[in-house]
């Protein structure tokens, strides 16, 4: 018994070391992508409370995901700038802001909300950098209002 111990620990020992020694057969060439640090929509977005009984005692109390009502939303590609007036009412220092892109990463600056986010938006324009998988990097400006 001991022997086929000591040889399942020895098979797998070595199968280990071989193993670790291996380097991966596909590497992802980034650089395939193209220019990418294009925003093509961003949508406003907020937390709503949701109350449901569902079968407890008592109510069970959560948040849901609701867009946010826009009177314009315009994505301005050449300009690498997004303008966004929210309906009348709409409290800017509550909401969060989603982009849509095929950018490698997008990062804010100067202060600038952080995307997926709740957070102030009532200082009305921020910067947002959108870097692309080949290393191509734009700046994007944001400006949000609310219509009067």
């Amino acid at each position: 018994m001991k022997l086929s111990i000591r040889s399942f620990f020895s098979m797998l020992g070595i199968l280990i070391i071989a193993s670790s020694c291996m380097k991966p057969s596909v590497e992802l060439d980034d650089t395939v992508w193209g220019d990418q640090a294009v925003i093509n929509q961003a949508v406003l977005f907020k937390y709503t409370e949701v109350k449901n009984q569902l079968g407890y005692n008592e109510e069970v109390i959560g948040y849901q995901n609701t867009s946010v009502s826009t009177a314009s939303n315009f994505v301005d590609k050449t300009n690498a700038t997004i303008t966004i007036v929210a309906v009348k009412g709409t409290d800017l220092t509550k909401i969060g802001i989603r982009f849509s892109h095929f950018a490698k990463l997008i990062e804010p600056l100067n202060n600038a909300p952080v995307a997926g986010v709740i957070s102030d938006f009532s200082a009305g324009t921020f910067k947002y950098k959108v870097t692309s998988a080949d290393g191509t990097v734009r700046e994007w400006t944001l400006k949000i209002s609310v219509a009067p």
